[in-house]
């Protein structure tokens, strides 16, 4: 199997492997002992991984005179690759946090949105949905990096928590020993079935719980870190609701004292990942990660700047002040693993599932081209519909958008192509839609067209390729304000930034790729990637040159 170099800066370290499709989840070590195996001198004790949900690639350095504490260390102690993008369409948060996790595009993990279409049942299925668990990471179709440790060493141990149940459960894997996600309704850390009964959850987890840190907030504002004449010099707009009054200091919880609505705004605020911080402290403590020289793997995701930015765009006071205050909760989580562990014995690693687009009403005010879905396009696909139905009789056609409905089209077999024909045209024409095609018809010449093949997984992906207009958002302003799910670069570009043992940082300008992270990790971790199965490969072409 040849080994690649993910790029020249990190050829020692970082190392790629390019491997046959892994057809199941196992972990395959290609017969290599999975017991008693010896641990390679300078092994980590522990890589922590940290994800930044709607963490865009320009964030950072935009910021970064403001950084002094764990995003400007590793900004200075880790290699950070500056122009690091996912290489798949859907830029949501379960294909980008399984990408991350797996080291292959969706088209061979599975994960193609949040959730998609199941033909069979007729029903939205969601990315993480288990009839007999509530929720695991079943529709994940390959090991994730966590399940290739447990097969090489099975004393490692394997956790992954967060806000979100999609980004803990993707990233930990099949064989996590926990994984665990903040529970709206009673502000909590909530796991499935998946990872055991009741009984058999550890006594620390609800331990935690019982502690109601939470309480500090109750009755108090979120207000900002800085005021927002210190924010002037980094383009930062508070967003104008019109007559709507939305600005600092806002209230956690509405107005209502029930508990239920303060713990759901929790989530909504950045006191949801300090509170996740909290108990990845209490996890590494309790299950003693980094104790001995088997690797352990901790997964962490923060989830704050994903929900505050879609409520206010990526150049609000809010959105700003989720980054100063996550920048000071990754100080901590550094800082005391530094204590415990010592940085010395650890790998680092930072990246985000997807970024962000400006606000399109902002972008048309400012002189732009963008805008989103609204009475145009919906009346747009209303009229295809009846168009459909006028020429051709029989059913709806269209289910769920970029879905045919198969009964109707198999009743007018002998007019199918017409009828797709039809469809990809009047979609074509409507308002803010840049193109429609069928899948075997993408080209992965066009740059464009890569991604949407790289997220292409036939029994989950839809009929139709459906592309959006830059700064394009398919939604009105009353569900989000801004967005993302485009191949464009503002959605793709992620930060990706590497701390090794000893902190040496350096800047990397090529470009990289997302599938490229779970791959450099391994050999890390000591995996040898001769002998491990699946993941994509990747030589360092520069394959979004001509975007």
């Amino acid at each position: 199997m040849k080994k690649l170099a993910l790029l020249a800066a990190l050829a020692a370290l970082l190392a790629l492997a390019c491997g046959a499709p892994a057809d199941a989840p196992e972990a395959e070590a290609g017969g290599e002992e999975t017991t008693g195996r010896a641990v390679p001198e300078g092994t980590p004790r522990l890589v922590l991984l940290i994800v930044v949900d709607q963490m865009r690639g320009d964030y950072l350095e935009r910021f970064r005179p403001l950084l002094n504490h764990g995003l400007g260390r590793l900004l200075q102690e880790g290699v950070v690759f500056t122009d690091a993008h996912h290489f798949h369409s859907a830029t949501e948060t379960a294909p980008g946090h399984a990408t991350l996790a797996t080291g292959v595009f969706p088209k061979r993990h599975g994960i193609v949105g949040n959730s998609w279409f199941d033909r069979e049942s007729g029903n939205d299925v969601y990315c993480c949905g288990d009839p007999d668990h509530g929720v695991s990471p079943r529709n994940m179709l390959v090991p994730a990096l966590g399940d290739l440790l447990k097969a090489a060493y099975p004393e490692a141990r394997v956790y992954a928590a967060s806000a979100k149940d999609r980004a803990a459960i993707l990233m930990g894997g099949h064989h996590a020993d926990g994984a665990w996600w903040y529970g709206r309704s009673a502000g909590s850390f909530v796991t499935s079935t998946y990872y055991g009964d009741e009984e058999s959850q550890p006594a620390w987890v609800e331990a935690f719980n019982d502690e109601d840190r939470l309480a500090v907030h109750f009755a108090n504002a979120w207000n900002p870190l800085l005021p927002l004449d210190h924010t002037s010099a980094y383009d930062i707009e508070p967003l104008d609701r019109g007559p709507f009054i939305d600005t600092f200091p806002h209230a956690v919880g509405g107005f209502t004292v029930e508990r239920e609505a303060f713990y759901g705004d929790i989530y909504r605020s950045p006191f949801v990942d300090s509170y996740l911080e909290d108990f990845a402290e209490t996890l590494i403590e309790a299950e003693d990660l980094g104790a001995d020289e088997v690797p352990d793997l901790l997964a962490v995701s923060f989830s704050a700047l994903d929900t505050v930015g879609h409520g206010y765009g990526p150049n609000a006071p809010e959105t700003l002040d989720v980054i100063l205050r996550l920048d000071r909760t990754i100080g901590e989580l550094l800082d005391f693993v530094d204590e415990r562990i010592g940085l010395e014995n650890v790998v680092v690693a930072l990246s985000s599932d997807h970024g962000v687009g400006e606000v399109p009403d902002l972008v048309v005010r400012d002189g732009g081209d963008g805008g989103r879905f609204g009475t145009d396009q919906t009346l747009c696909l209303q009229r295809l519909q009846s168009r459909l139905k006028g020429r051709f009789g029989g059913g709806e056609f269209l289910v769920d958008t970029f879905y045919f409905d198969g009964e109707s089209i198999a009743a007018e077999e002998a007019n199918r192509a017409a009828i797709e024909d039809e469809i990809i045209e009047a979609m074509s024409d409507c308002p803010l839609i840049a193109e429609v095609v069928r899948p075997a018809e993408l080209d992965p010449a066009n740059p464009l067209h890569e991604l949407y093949l790289n997220n292409y997984y036939p029994e989950r992906s839809g009929d139709l390729v459906v592309v959006v207009e830059p700064n394009v958002l398919p939604v009105p302003a009353s569900v989000i304000v801004a967005s993302h799910g485009s191949p464009y670069a503002y959605d793709t570009h992620v930060p990706l930034i590497i701390r090794r043992q000893d902190g040496a940082g350096q800047v990397v300008e090529a470009r990289a790729n997302t599938i490229d992270l779970a791959p450099s990790l391994a050999p890390i971790l000591g995996l040898d990637l001769d002998t491990i199965a699946g993941f994509e490969g990747f030589d360092g072409t520069d394959r979004l040159a001509d975007r």
